[in-house]
């Protein structure tokens, strides 16, 4: 499941991948404990006569353990309600279209509503105008601008919220903006639950939320949008921004007299540059009114008149327009730019787009052909492929004329609004076609005399009547699109419904549950296509009367079974049977009849069987072999011993998937062209002729198993693998190298290998070119002999320095996987090396130089890795400045010698990087050593110490991570000292002098040269060793948007927050920090190291006030040595405060500690809802002394096992009298003055619902 929603194009969850690794990494074990098993039984003790059974118990005793252990894994996996989600899906407004022009008008109005978003008060904008003004291009503009000047959090744009159906439009758009924001969806939750939800996602950030194209009101809070300083919302509309309470309103207004002509020069091209046409040209351009999507409509479709009788003529139909509205002359322009089309092909594919588009959705290519080859609309054809390949080119025509754009999809394309609004009315008015828009409620069916000329009928998703009981006469009718919102509404096809259909060439039923299909489906005799997607269905055995159907496809609907009548359409040249993942039974003999087959697409069917004899209940692979028609083919054989001798060896395929082997899962990626084989055969017989012949024409290939090393000997003989643009090669223990340096392959994309275990070099011998230009993905995963990409017989490695690397790779000394010039790989956007035992460092300084497009990288489980770049090459000469600037996600997990990523001694930017993870790196001492730091001198020290709470002068250098969002550390991530620190910012007898000084200024977790000036949430786990996470210097903006802190099991950790610290905490909501055993302070107040204290002097320093104004959450737990939690100075301004939760702080004595505030401080903490105090012995008081604390929405306030705690106290006023006589008395946690006393409590130890103000000593 992981594997097939990352093939489309989902993310994964982190905690997903986490659970895969352990799970992994048990089965690993589980294995080896196998071994032993064998080993062990084979062991004898008594002279050989008994078994060992000391060993016998050994054993059982660690397979008892590893037994619950996976149980234990494997409940967790039940928490799982989603493995992945739809990441942000933004690349369609990454960059301008290539039509758009930077308009001055345009420009402006975007700095005027960029100007607005950065006003406080300003939270809700609008921008209105005509259809085809450029509203969308607009919305489009503003999205790239405010993501590029990084104003907000989060950046969401939907695009054509019109589209949405009414009484589905609050859930979809719902649902757009969690997938846009990376939220799992749960299809369960009503619209309220899922707005709270979405709320709760985004109410701690600053977002930006724009929704273009919206034709009525919508309650925004009911979606989950609060419209207020942090959360902006941009509408674009035609009329109704004013009922959306919008406080700026812009309109959009049509371009001017010269952005008119730019726009239309621009368009039309040279031609407009000739003198005889120059003139007129510009009168057409004027008539055009300056109308976008109208100018660019009329310049397409004149760009290749060279005369000036056609732009004369032109000229003349516009002026009739004169006199219109804007509106009805784009209508009317348009239908001009139509009328310049081919009658034959081009106006009928035009009208057919018009139809079947959905709002700005995209039309997949595939299914245009599905209904043009059935309507007849490409002409002068013989087969499917002639055909396919000339729907191509006629949509690259109305693509060229922009009455057709690209779609988002590879095999897509796509309508501008206008533009089909336009073809759906000439359908109308020209053709008899009725089509209803994705959504649209259609109260009654069209008049009988309507119904007789009608041409076509389109209502797909559409909420309509009850189907009429008396069948329709529409003789003239020949395409019919009828489909619901969801395959369980119920909508039924009277028996009768097509009998007077009989012309009908195109059919598409959608989302229906079809039990058994109507009888009158067999009127259909001219049919020619029949799509039944999305649909349960019973029994389909009428289709096979439909003898002149050349199309039929049943993609992703539940049918178990495909009737034996299905042989009968002997006309038949396609069949799709895509993810009909219920489908078990093929009748013997049905496939073999379908003679004319062309296309075959039956991936999701896997219950073949061998031989053509008689006993078989189920269809054979060898029947394929009687089509010999067939030139495309979508196919999964589970085992490779099904496939027949010379299998393919006559094939005509043009286009393939083919799937042989159990290990692999079928790619459900619509509309994909490229041939991919996936191959695990076990025995050289069948690597025959025929799958050498799929292998010439094939561009994605994995091999897994016994024959791989077979076939890669065979690719690379010869230039045989130059198509290729993606290997994956796995599961094999003979492969040593997978390319031949003298038959490289040059257009290679994506290069995986999986668990080769003799695997040495990626490359043999030496690369006599670069072959690596176009090489996006690497991924080498498990392999434990591999020491370099090439291997030693290269003799591009020309520095003295990489040669002698050579020599010690011989004598097993450090290796490396790229050697200085010895590869280039410009274009590679992602790195993954996993269980590569054998290296010592990634890439040499150079190598890393080259990376300029590197934006993924992960390097784990690699024993004996020591550093990413080694220490020798990344000195100042080698190191570049911008070495890692286009890296976004960086990776190091179970490296268990990695000291450092890298040495430098200068500044290194990270300006892309938005995760860092690091997780079991047990040596690592910091993240970039500098050599320059490794001898700090007391004059050093003191200079850094007396600027620890300051700014830092501009000459600073530091390692900058400008778009870092989220930081993870865990497992034995260590920090290694000289010396330790067991105290921060208090008196230290032990160190009073110059020498020690030097001895106890450790290694950070974040280095002062180090700045994350993006970082939201930052995750430290199980480093024993850290005493102090961030150094006393910082880059003046990093961590100041901190939302997150969470501290796991670091038990050498003594404070959490230096004072470097204390004013960047603005930001910080949530804090969580547990086992952590030698925690003292979590908030420090004093500086890190006095100087004059290490002299033996008594002078301390004190930071200003500060705060964590949005702390919202806090929990602290199994801290033994944490005394209190917050500094008084800090808890005065927790305003935002809700729950609080401390356990197991075995000494904690109070929750706010003095910081030599005034004399009686008031608390109010106005948010707070929650308290809970638990396992804490010595816990006695909130504060050591007289103050006032106001707690106005506290609900519940729960102490469980705090001895020493005196809840209540009667009345204040008498407990003051008390103190005031000087009588020992003991301290109460908590006193209720007399308002309310008539509160009482549930328990001792449990009270609920304290709406109050308490006050407390």
């Amino acid at each position: 499941m992981v594997d097939e929603d990352e093939r489309k194009g989902k993310k994964v969850r982190t905690d997903v991948k986490k659970w895969l690794t352990e799970a992994e990494e048990m089965i690993q074990e589980a294995k080896k404990l196998s071994e032993d098993d064998e080993d062990h039984a084979k062991t004898k003790c008594f002279r050989g006569v008994r078994p060992n059974l000391v060993s016998y118990h050994q054993l059982s005793r660690k397979s008892v353990k590893l037994t619950e252990k996976i149980e234990l894994h494997y409940d967790k996996k039940e928490k799982f309600t989603t493995v992945s989600y739809n990441p942000p899906l933004e690349e369609i407004c990454a960059t301008p279209s290539q039509n758009y022009m930077a308009f001055e008008s345009r420009i402006s109005m975007v700095k005027e509503i960029m100007k607005e978003l950065k006003n406080p008060d300003t939270n809700m904008i609008g921008v209105y105008g005509l259809g085809g003004v450029g509203k969308t291009t607009l919305a489009q503009e503003v999205y790239r601008q405010a993501t590029k000047e990084n104003l907000f959090d989060e950046v969401v744009i939907v695009l054509d919220v019109k589209k949405y159906p009414d009484l589905e439009k609050m859930e979809r758009i719902q649902k757009k903006i969690a997938e846009k924001l990376g939220m799992d969806v749960d299809e369960t939750q009503d619209i309220e639950a899922r707005a709270k939800h979405l709320w709760n996602r985004i109410k701690d950030k600053n977002i930006f939320v724009i929704l273009d194209d919206v034709w009525e009101a919508i309650d925004l809070e009911a979606l989950g949008l609060r419209p207020m300083a942090t959360c902006k919302i941009f509408l674009t509309s035609r009329d109704v921004v004013s009922e959306m309470r919008t406080q700026k309103v812009f309109r959009l207004d049509v371009l001017g007299e010269n952005e008119n002509w730019s726009l239309f020069e621009k368009m039309a091209g040279d031609v407009v540059k000739d003198e005889r046409i120059q003139n007129v040209a510009t009168q057409v351009a004027q008539k055009c009114g300056g109308l976008p999507v109208l100018v660019v409509a009329v310049a397409s479709a004149l760009r290749s008149c060279t005369t000036s009788e056609v732009w004369n003529d032109a000229l003349r139909s516009f002026k009739s327009f004169d006199k219109k509205g804007l509106t009805e002359k784009a209508y009317l322009a348009i239908e001009w730019s139509y009328n310049r089309l081919d009658a034959e092909e081009l106006q009928p594919l035009f009208l057919l787009c018009g139809t079947i588009a959905v709002g700005s959705s995209s039309i997949y290519l595939f299914y245009l052909l599905h209904c043009a080859v059935g309507l007849g609309l490409v002409k002068n054809v013989d087969t499917l492929e002639e055909a396919r390949n000339a729907l191509h080119s006629l949509a690259k025509k109305l693509k060229d004329s922009c009455l057709l754009l690209d779609g988002i999809e590879d095999g897509t394309v796509r309508m501008h609004e206008l533009v089909r609004d336009v073809a759906i009315w000439i359908a109308f008015k020209d053709k008899h076609a009725f089509s209803r828009a994705y959504g649209d409620e259609l109260k009654e069916w069209p008049d009988k005399d309507f119904l007789k000329k009608c041409s076509a009928i389109s209502l797909k998703s559409c909420k309509i009547p009850r189907l009429p009981e008396v069948p329709w006469a529409c003789p003239e009718l020949r395409f019919f699109v009828l489909g619901s919102n969801h395959v369980d509404d119920s909508m039924e096809i009277p028996g009768n419904f097509f009998e007077g259909m009989n012309e009908l060439k195109v059919l598409d039923v959608t989302r229906l549950r079809i039990p058994s299909l109507p009888s009158s489906l067999q009127c259909l005799t001219n049919l020619q296509t029949l799509c039944l997607d999305q649909c349960m269905l019973g029994d389909i055995a009428l289709v096979g009367r439909l003898t002149n159907l050349k199309i039929l496809s049943l993609l992703y609907s539940k049918v178990k079974e495909l009737p034996k009548e299905i042989g009968q359409l002997t006309r038949l040249q396609l069949l799709d049977l895509t993810h009909c993942s219920e489908l078990v039974r093929i009748p013997p003999g049905v496939i073999s009849s379908l003679t004319s087959l062309e296309d075959l697409r039956i991936g999701s069917f896997k219950k073949w069987e061998g031989g053509l004899n008689d006993g078989r209940s189920n269809a054979s692979v060898s029947e394929l072999k009687q089509l010999h028609q067939l030139t495309a083919l979508e196919i999964c054989i589970p085992d490779a011993k099904l496939l027949p001798a010379n299998m393919f060896s006559d094939t005509k395929l043009e286009r393939y998937t083919i799937l042989i082997g159990d290990c692999w899962l079928f790619p459900y990626i619509l509309g994909t062209s490229s041939n991919m084989l996936k191959l695990k055969l076990t025995t050289n017989s069948q690597f025959g002729q025929g799958i050498k012949l799929l292998l010439k024409r094939c561009e994605h290939l994995y091999l897994d198993g016994m024959e791989a090393a077979n076939i890669i000997s065979y690719i690379s003989a010869s230039d045989r693998g130059k198509q290729l643009k993606k290997l994956r090669v796995q599961n094999n223990d003979e492969v040593t190298d997978v390319i031949n340096s003298s038959h490289a392959f040059p257009n290679l994309e994506s290069l995986s290998l999986y668990n080769l275990v003799n695997l040495e070099n990626v490359c043999c011998g030496q690369l006599i070119a670069q072959p690596f230009q176009k090489l996006r993905s690497l991924t080498l995963w498990n392999l434990p002999k591999l020491i370099g990409f090439s291997s030693k017989g290269s003799t591009s490695v020309v520095s003295t320095e990489a040669e002698e690397i050579i020599l010690e790779n011989e004598i097993g000394g450090p290796t490396k996987l790229f050697m200085d010039g010895e590869v280039l790989m410009p274009k590679l956007t992602s790195l993954i090396v996993d269980g590569c035992g054998g290296l010592r460092f990634l890439f040499s300084s150079s190598m890393a130089r080259s990376l300029v497009q590197l934006k993924n990288l992960t390097i784990s489980r690699c024993q004996i890795m020591e550093e990413i770049v080694p220490t020798n090459e990344s000195s100042e000469e080698d190191t570049d400045h911008d070495m890692f600037s286009p890296l976004q996600d960086l990776k190091l997990q179970y490296l268990p010698n990695l000291t450092r990523f890298c040495s430098a001694r200068r500044s290194i930017n990270f300006h892309s990087l938005e995760v860092l993870h690091v997780e079991d790196c047990s040596k690592l001492e910091t993240f970039i050593f500098d050599p320059m730091n490794t001898n700090i001198t007391i004059n050093k020290a003191t200079e850094e110490i007396r600027d620890s709470t300051e700014n830092i002068g501009t000459d600073a250098q530091f390692f900058l991570f400008d778009e870092m969002k989220c930081v993870i550390g865990s497992t034995s991530t260590r920090i290694s000292y000289k010396s330790e620190i067991t105290t921060m910012g208090k008196e230290n007898d032990n160190r009073n002098s110059k020498e020690n000084l030097e001895t106890v200024i450790p290694h950070f977790l974040f280095y002062e040269k180090v700045g994350f000036p993006s970082l939201e949430s930052l995750i430290i786990c199980d480093l024993p060793k850290l005493r102090t996470i961030w150094h006393r210097q910082l880059a003046p903006d990093s961590f100041r948007k901190l939302k997150k802190v969470e501290v796991l099991r670091c038990q050498g950790l003594i404070n959490i927050f230096t004072p470097s610290m204390m004013r960047r905490l603005n930001a910080l909501g949530t804090l969580v920090i547990e086992q952590c055993k030698s925690l003292q302070v979590v908030f420090d107040m004093g500086v890190v190291l006095c100087v004059k204290e290490a002299y033996g002097t008594s002078s301390t320093t004190q930071l200003k006030t500060f705060g964590c104004p949005n702390l919202d959450y806090v929990k602290i737990n199994s801290c033994d040595n944490l005394k209190n939690i917050f500094p008084a100075s800090l808890a005065k301004g927790l305003q935002q405060l809700s729950e609080l939760y401390v356990e197991n702080c075995g000494i904690l004595e109070e929750i706010v500690a003095k910081d030599g505030l005034e004399m009686t401080p008031e608390f109010v903490f106005s948010k707070v809802t929650l308290v809970q105090l638990k396992h804490m012995p010595q816990l006695r008081i909130f504060y050591s002394g007289l103050h006032v604390s106001k707690w106005p929405l506290l609900k519940s306030l729960i102490f469980i096992e705090c001895g020493k705690v005196e809840i209540l106290a009667s009345e204040y006023s008498r407990f003051e009298e008390r103190l005031d006589s000087g009588t020992p008395i003991k301290q109460p946690f908590l006193f209720v003055d007399k308002v309310q006393n008539s509160l009482a409590p549930v328990a001792k130890f449990l009270f609920t619902y304290f709406l109050c103000n308490f006050y407390y000593y």
